[in-house]
């Protein structure tokens, strides 16, 4: 999807976790073992004591203020989410917009699992199109993963959680740090949505907090009950297809001097290494800079965590382009093409 009529994504934060819980204190607390730290490479998991969407309106806080945007003028704001929000039948979307003023707002949340941060902002584009007399759109995710509810180091395979949230504004124009989204793409495998359900009935109620939720054993159950199932080149064709794809819909060359940078899903070390940066490799030449190894994966928040941190990171310079890769249970990759205008 190519968007010739400019929309800017401004001001993405991400509000992390207060805490940093060291890899040392994991392994020490026999929350890792000793190779599993190793292998996965994180320096240290962030931690909050407080709400997910609690942070999440302290990110949009800071997108309105760095954007110069009073909350009056959102028209929309996306939530997007993993996990528990800190309650069962309510709205969360709607939590974030009273909280920061945003009363105009229609308020919606977005559940595509770790891919739902990307999935909204494309929303929000999508509709700046489609609706040429809407206001500006707030995308905000946020998730926390904390025991007894989630084994964030533990309860997983390739990947530690951490908590966190981020915010950025999708306006027509340039208010403050922007970019320009130029592309999109997305690519989906719905085969693989019993790796997150496994062999374990449909139930009634929640379990959130009545048991540990440990996703390597639904990913277990579903890998023994499917052994011909080739989850590891479905993964792979995903990941080259859509970022060629959205090289593509933006015009861009797979060895343009532009790519500056990119960014991938803040999962474990050896996932990345072997999998992940090999895939992304074969179709793009932009260098791949290394994120999330002292936060872990933020679930729905990577995507502009990523940004940010790149605009942070990089030296970037107003025409220089940066590479957004997002993948979610279910499951579902995007990829994105932006334009630094204002860094």
């Amino acid at each position: 999807m190519r968007f010739d009529v400019p929309v800017h994504l401004n001001a993405p934060v991400h509000a992390l976790g207060e805490h940093a819980q060291p890899v040392s204190d994991a392994v020490a607390g026999l929350l890792i073992d000793e190779k599993n730290a190793e292998r996965y490479g994180y320096t240290a998991l962030r931690t909050s004591t407080l709400a997910p969407v609690q942070l999440a309106a302290l990110a949009a806080a800071e997108s309105l203020a760095a954007s110069g945007t009073p909350p009056r003028r959102i028209s929309q704001l996306l939530h997007a989410w993993t996990y528990h929000q800190g309650h069962e039948f309510w709205s969360p979307a709607h939590y974030v917009a009273q909280r920061i003023g945003a009363v105009a707002a229609e308020p919606v949340g977005i559940q595509q699992m770790c891919n739902g941060g990307l999935a909204a902002v494309v929303q929000a584009a999508c509709r700046l199109l489609a609706a040429p007399a809407a206001g500006p759109t707030l995308v905000t995710t946020a998730d926390c993963f904390p025991q007894p509810g989630f084994d964030r180091w533990g309860g997983d395979y390739g990947v530690c959680y951490g908590d966190g949230a981020t915010s950025v504004l999708v306006d027509r124009a340039p208010h403050g740090r922007s970019v320009r989204l130029l592309s999109a793409a997305a690519v989906a495998a719905p085969v693989l949505e019993g790796m997150h359900r496994g062999d374990a009935p449909f139930s009634p109620a929640p379990t959130s907090g009545v048991k540990t939720l440990l996703p390597k054993l639904a990913k277990k159950e579903f890998l023994t009950a499917n052994p011909a199932l080739p989850f590891g080149p479905i993964a792979r064709d995903a990941v080259t297809s859509v970022v060629a794809q959205a090289l593509r819909d933006a015009g861009v060359d797979a060895d343009d001097g532009r790519l500056r940078a990119a960014a991938l899903p803040r999962l474990a070390r050896h996932i990345m290494a072997e999998a992940y940066e090999p895939a992304f490799r074969e179709v793009c030449a932009a260098p791949v800079v290394q994120l999330g190894t002292d936060t872990g994966h933020l679930g729905a928040g990577d995507a502009v965590a990523n940004l940010s941190d790149l605009l942070d990171r990089v030296e970037v310079r107003p025409g220089d382009l940066l590479v957004l890769l997002s993948a979610g249970a279910g499951f579902t990759w995007s990829a994105a093409i932006v334009e630094v205008t204002h860094p």
